[in-house]
């Protein structure tokens, strides 16, 4: 029995030695091993971690913190990291923990203080740009240039109640397209937007996500929990998404997610307010309302009635703003038109 063991440790740490070290941004990690850093990106720093797995396998990141008042994801990629032995790995773990400690810190809803821009909007970036500018060139360069599968995982602001989704991008390239969506499948998660409004110039690609369907990778978005919160369940639930989108690769061992009950959705109908004032929700995320459906309700700031908010189709709310401040043209409920319901 002692024998067997030690002539497995010695085999896995064979196998180990024959696979090449994987280098990022400077760091160079030997399989079977891990490293957690603090990298610069022009003149932000990220917080990396790689697990180099013992075994050869694809090259998947996950990243939180894009928008930086969007917790959930930040810790549930702490427990993973915790959790994946690299020695078992088939494949390779690049965990972006916080990609926008400016935002972070200074708990701003999408934007960052340093220059005021949303780093999902300006990818690919550029080297000689603002910081915003600078960390999506160094995720594209770096980050996405090394990997073969990228999850872009989000919250909900403290605005914001959310209806836990997944957008699958589409670039019309058929084969891309259906590697996406059984990607999107593999989460686990039952409600899936096929999203096709993103550019498709690589040059000009906007989104992190769509930077990687742009170079030919599969890129998801995860929407999990919301109004600012860190919640337990929001946490588990990422994380179960993320196991279940290394089971879907053969990163690491477990049955794949059950792909019956997801609901499709072709597109995403933000409903705009036509008046300034106090905001009113009448409906909640999750709800299926028919065309006229009242959505909510707009007030001046002493309670009389300004307008009304209704469903311009039959669909499902997956956005809703919770808290009552609303502007002319800003877009309160965002309804989901599915394609179908799919097995």
């Amino acid at each position: 029995m002692l024998r067997d063991a030690l002539l497995t440790l010695l085999l896995c740490a064979s196998v180990a030695q024959a696979r090449e070290p994987l280098t990022l941004a400077g760091h160079r990690v030997a399989a079977g091993t891990s490293a957690s850093f603090v990298t610069q990106a022009g003149s932000a720093s990220l917080p990396i971690s790689v697990l180099h797995g013992a075994h050869a396998g694809p090259v998947l990141t996950l990243t939180a913190g894009i928008h930086g008042d969007e917790f959930p994801a930040i810790f549930a990629l702490q427990r993973l990291r915790a959790a994946i032995d690299p020695g078992e790995l088939h494949g390779s773990l690049v965990l972006v923990h916080l990609a926008n400690l400016a935002g972070f810190h200074a708990r701003r809803i999408a934007l960052s203080p340093v220059d005021e821009k949303n780093l999902n909007r300006v990818f690919p970036g550029r080297a000689d740009g603002t910081q915003t500018e600078q960390i999506a060139h160094f995720l594209t360069t770096e980050v996405i240039g090394l990997s073969d599968y990228l999850i872009d995982l989000h919250s909900g602001s403290a605005n914001q109640r959310l209806w836990p989704h997944v957008y699958a991008p589409v670039i019309d390239d058929p084969a891309l397209d259906a590697r996406t969506l059984a990607f999107a499948r593999a989460t686990g998660l039952r409600h899936i937007v096929l999203y096709g409004e993103r550019p498709r110039d690589p040059a000009n690609s906007i989104s992190y996500p769509n930077t990687a369907q742009t170079r030919g990778k599969p890129g998801l978005t995860l929407e999990v929990g919301h109004l600012g919160q860190r919640d337990e369940a929001s946490m588990a639930r990422i994380l179960t998404a993320c196991r279940q989108a290394m089971r879907h690769l053969h990163m690491i061992p477990g049955p794949a997610a059950a792909s019956e009950g997801v609901t499709l959705y072709r597109k995403l109908h933000a409903v705009a307010s036509p008046a300034t004032g106090l905001f009113e929700p009448a409906t909640d995320v999750g709800e299926t309302v028919g065309k006229g459906a009242l959505l909510g309700r707009v007030t001046d700031y002493f309670g009389a009635p300004l307008a009304e908010l209704r469903a311009p189709l039959r669909g499902i709310v997956l956005m809703l703003n919770d808290t009552p401040p609303i502007t002319l043209g800003e877009t309160p409920v965002t309804l989901g038109e599915w394609v179908t319901t799919a097995d």
